[in-house]
């Protein structure tokens, strides 16, 4: 801490000061996106160097071209049958990278010498780790939203996934439930809209089969806090004796559930309470990669200190039927928006993210002395 406050205070006016300020705070940074993107857990992140990319023939970025499995298969013949002759290929595909940044910050030095020894670090590490995984994290749902949907038209023979909601799902006519379903509660309800239903047991076994009756094998599972809190109100008939009896005291303490591993994220307004998505095994889905790690920029002009942090990315989702999804409330999330609750359901905008708690800045904190 008192590290940083001195470089800041005292060799900003070097090269070789400003280059230590940029290496000390990258590594925090880069540190910081690791241990908190939810992302980064499903597919874990490569660092890549630029001579393992390749240029993008439409356009000035870089990208990383990928190798699919080539599809092979064997067959029962007699002693003097011959196989079937393949002329093999194996396909491939094109993950192109893009650049998230945070906020470019901005203090004269003056009034930053009046902090003293607040940290500066907690400024990098919140205002810019945290922006910049968030938006990580938000990008990566986005892919993984649109290959769910892609999957389920696919399945319903139809270009754009049809509606799916209560009243579709009871309907005379119900749409295919291939990629995403909903859970128990939701299926029954008498209306649609955007409040989820508590998560029932049954509801993650639906969600497992979606993907194990397809040959692979759901290995991680991405839900909110708040779904994840429904798993404590689970009854002795879900639990077992001795379970119940350590839930009440301690909470679910395991790192599975129902065998499966999961991950959970307080994430509220990226990954929205009523969603709950199953991922393969990372071999089996797609593709993370860092170019060259997080980057840390700082610069002082006359007494002005400006500085950002940004990293250059690509997320793949490459086999889109490795992913599922568990819808726990009752109206339709598809781009059709049929019952207007979509806005409730995705993401927010990137400027919506980060709703501010403290309430201080409002003068909002207890008790309050008016001195004269």
């Amino acid at each position: 801490m008192s590290n940083i406050m001195e470089l800041f205070s005292q060799k900003l006016e070097s090269t070789e000061g400003k280059e230590k300020i940029a290496a000390l705070a990258g590594d925090w940074i880069r540190d910081k996106l690791r241990e908190e993107s939810f992302m980064r857990k499903i597919i874990p992140a490569q660092p890549i160097s630029r001579n393992e990319c390749q240029v993008s023939a439409n356009h000035d970025t870089l990208i990383k071209m990928e190798q699919l499995e080539p599809h092979s298969r064997a067959m029962a013949m007699t002693f003097r049958g011959q196989p079937e002759a393949r002329f093999i290929r194996a396909p491939r595909c094109e993950i192109p990278f893009f650049t998230i940044s945070s906020e470019k910050f901005e203090k004269v030095e003056q009034e930053l010498l009046a902090y003293g020894d607040m940290p500066i670090t907690k400024i990098i590490e919140d205002n810019s780790g945290k922006d910049i995984q968030e938006i990580e994290d938000r990008e990566g749902l986005r892919h993984v939203e649109a290959a769910v949907q892609a999957l389920q038209a696919e399945a319903n023979g139809v270009s754009i996934a049809p509606s799916l909601s209560a009243s579709t799902l009871q309907g005379g006519s119900p749409p295919v439930e291939f990629s995403v379903a909903k859970g128990e509660l939701a299926r029954a309800a008498t209306s649609n809209g955007y409040q989820p239903f508590a998560m029932q047991r049954p509801d993650l076994v639906r969600l497992f089969k979606l993907m194990d009756g397809n040959r692979l094998r759901m290995e991680m599972v991405l839900m909110t806090e708040v779904d994840y809190d429904d798993v404590l109100q689970w009854t002795v008939e879900d639990f077992g004796d001795k379970l119940q009896s350590e839930t009440t005291v301690d909470g679910y303490k395991y790192n599975t559930l129902l065998g499966r591993p999961y991950t959970r994220t307080i994430k509220t307004d990226i990954l929205r309470p009523g969603n709950i998505y199953g991922f393969a095994k990372p071999e089996f889905l797609g593709k993370f990669y860092v170019l060259n790690n997080t980057k840390f920029y700082i610069d002082k002009v006359a007494n002005l200190i400006t500085w950002q942090a940004w990293e250059d990315i690509a997320i793949g989702i490459v086999n889109i039927a490795a992913i599922r999804k568990l819808e726990l409330y009752s109206g339709d999330a598809t781009v059709n928006d049929a019952d207007s609750i979509r806005s409730y359901v995705i993401p927010k905008d990137e400027e919506d993210l980060g709703a501010i708690n403290n309430k201080v800045d409002k003068g909002l904190h207890f008790p309050q002395v008016s001195q004269f």
